[in-house]
């Protein structure tokens, strides 16, 4: 259990790294003291001044941002680059096509997120060696709520994400595999090491209402209050895990039962 439970998390670590997504072989090199991951400060350099890896992050924060505000179809290379203050040509220089920017804009947040996920997961391990299936629910949908409040390029990419199913599907079925699926079918995998093989159909289809929850509430709109005149109210972000993991773990066991019961095959 403990070999296999340590390459899961070496794999979920390695998924999409921006250093794969750069097609470069070369590895980011460290922020500045006191800058976050991902974030890094440019200052008031000229972009020509700047390494590649500062070059690129100019590019990549500018497309989130407009990716998020108008979607792939509605986002223009030449609005990002008037924003980033860069000709359009050095876009195409580095990312080739609005495509492949619009990829590389999930491959670096992604990336982030499931180092986050490996993380949890090894704290989890080495605190009880056996995780509940409420372990595994929060771990894959924590790192989520708390990238969206730490800067605003990751609030941004949580935008993007609440956008998703809006996209052509030819562009959204490629990045879903490409991005997600990997350690989405990880998680599963843990899931299924907990609950059972017999439990297949309620895990997985736990785990597509989980991903439809989240994507929709990192919209960040307060539905519930709309819906209840104001009685109540999203709350904050630890308040919404909670509920989410209680729901989809209820939910899951719920399948479990009716699958049991042999009321109605899921698959």
């Amino acid at each position: 259990m403990k070999k296999k439970t340590s390459a899961v998390i070496q794999a979920m670590a390695s998924v999409n790294s921006f250093a794969e997504a750069g097609r470069n072989g070369k590895l980011p090199r460290s922020a500045p003291k006191g800058a976050k991951s991902g974030e890094r400060k440019i200052g008031r350099r000229k972009f020509a001044d700047l390494g590649e890896f500062d070059n690129k992050e100019v590019i990549l924060n500018s497309a989130e941002k407009h990716f998020a505000e108008r979607g792939y179809l509605g986002t223009s290379m030449r609005e990002i680059a008037e924003d980033a203050e860069i000709t359009q040509a050095l876009i195409t220089y580095y990312f080739g096509t609005k495509l492949n920017l619009y990829y590389e804009v999930y491959r670096r947040r992604v990336n982030e997120i499931s180092r986050r996920r490996a993380e949890l997961l090894s704290e989890i391990y080495q605190d009880r060696k056996v995780p509940t299936l409420e372990d595994l629910v929060r771990a894959y949908l924590q790192p989520q709520f708390e990238f969206r409040t730490e800067s605003e390029g990751r609030m941004n990419f949580a935008k993007l994400q609440a956008r998703l199913a809006s996209e052509p599907q030819e562009i959204l079925e490629p990045l879903r595999k490409e991005v997600y699926d990997k350690t989405l079918k990880l998680f599963v995998q843990e899931m299924i090491d907990v609950e059972g093989k017999s439990h297949l159909a309620a895990v997985s289809w736990g785990t597509i209402f989980m991903i439809s929850m989240l994507l929709y509430m990192l919209r960040g709109i307060d539905r519930i209050g709309e819906i209840t005149d104001g009685r109540f109210h999203v709350g904050n972000d630890e308040e919404i895990l909670q509920r989410m993991v209680t729901f989809i773990v209820g939910g899951i066991s719920a399948l479990k039962q009716s699958i049991e019961s042999g009321s109605r095959p899921l698959l």
